[in-house]
């Protein structure tokens, strides 16, 4: 019964936000959402319905996973860090100030603890002197050359990385998933025509397609995203038409076609969540590479110039390093914590899933 019902909540919540992108557009230019938001809210009404749920109802099942994954600890120090990343993007906003915000009265100050030598203008003399500034708890993590301060744009650069992150990857498995598991059901050829195109995806180097396709529509988060999502697909389509060809061949499969289940039932109900504890590996070892995709386009200053991201707080350090390390230190561990924690929570994850972990 919840099944229907579940279904029928999906769709409905779907045609309202539909109708609401439609109002919008055409009422209103766009002044409620913005593509993102849109986004956002059918991601999580998906994750709701789809992840959430199915782990409550198999309360057993996530219980005996979650037992395995605990055993590693490297991964759950990966997760701690993540889910303090999280807090930090959804929280941090209401506790620091804007990360736009110029104040050239304290710029290059350092963070607290530190003290550094810089010349100032004396009004009395008229002339500069240098005087040693030192951190101060107002600003805790220092001040970059223009008088911004470093931890409201750490923040936002976590919600920067932490959106594109999720979003892209979410998108590259749609995509993957739909293109890997009908490769791999259908055979024939839509197996060639699928994987062949799959091939020629992969042969195009993804980064520089991605800089080819930003320096020519612009650089904008949200077309960032989609063009991530829909170019990093190839490898999750790979391994989940893998999955797949065994799964085919199970006699669950054989015996829905044989009492006349359609080909869409076989592949939503049977099919692909039989590759979810797949997908959930493939999802966490995704995230570092496209976080690292968006500081480098950030970096090379081709990233969205309207948020402080990671990659564009550390060019905007990288030429006073000397100075002033602090700017370009900061964003700099932070990338790598994030980076090397949803590596420890995918290896931790990829053990708990694999059967073969405990021989």
């Amino acid at each position: 019964m919840f099944k229907l019902s579940r279904k029928l909540i999906f769709v409905t919540i779907i045609a309202v936000i539909i109708a609401t992108i439609a109002i919008d557009f055409f009422a209103m230019s766009g002044k409620l959402l913005s593509p993102l938001g849109y986004f956002y809210a059918f991601f999580s009404v998906f994750m709701l319905l789809y992840v959430v749920y199915p782990l409550y109802k198999n309360r057993r099942l996530t219980s005996y996973y979650w037992e395995r994954t605990r055993k590693n600890r490297l991964a759950m120090l990966g997760l701690f860090f993540i889910v303090f990343l999280v807090i930090l993007a959804i929280a941090g906003p209401f506790f620091t100030q804007d990360p736009n915000h110029v104040n050239f009265e304290e710029k290059n100050l350092p963070p607290v603890g530190f003290t550094t030598s810089q010349s100032v203008y004396d009004s009395q003399t008229g002339s500069l002197r240098n005087a040693e500034i030192s951190g101060t708890w107002k600003h805790p993590l220092g001040m970059d050359d223009k008088g911004r301060d470093i931890l409201a744009m750490l923040v936002s650069g976590a919600r920067v990385s932490l959106q594109v992150g999720l979003v892209a990857t979410f998108i590259a498995l749609i995509i993957g998933v739909i293109i890997g598991v009908s490769s791999a059901y259908f055979g024939g050829m839509v197996d060639n025509i699928l994987m062949r195109f799959t091939d020629i995806m992969m042969t195009f180097p993804f980064f520089l397609l991605l800089v080819f396709i930003v320096f020519i529509f612009g650089a904008d988060l949200t077309l960032i995203i989609l063009i991530i999502g829909m170019t990093g697909w190839t490898g999750a389509a790979r391994i989940v038409r893998s999955e797949a060809l065994s799964l085919r061949t199970r006699e669950f499969v054989l015996a829905s076609r044989a009492l006349g289940a359609s080909d869409a039932r076989i592949i939503f109900r049977h099919l692909i969540p039989n590759v979810m504890g797949t997908l959930i590996v493939i999802a966490t070892l995704s995230i570092p590479g496209v976080i690292l995709a968006e500081a480098a386009l950030s970096f090379i200053g081709l990233g969205d110039p309207t948020v402080a991201s990671w990659g564009r707080i550390l060019n905007a350090g990288q030429d006073n390093l000397e100075t002033t390390w602090w700017v370009a230190v900061e964003p700099g561990i932070m990338l790598f914590l994030t980076v090397l924690s949803f590596n420890f929570l995918g290896d931790g994850l990829r053990d708990a899933f694999d059967p073969m972990s405990e021989l």
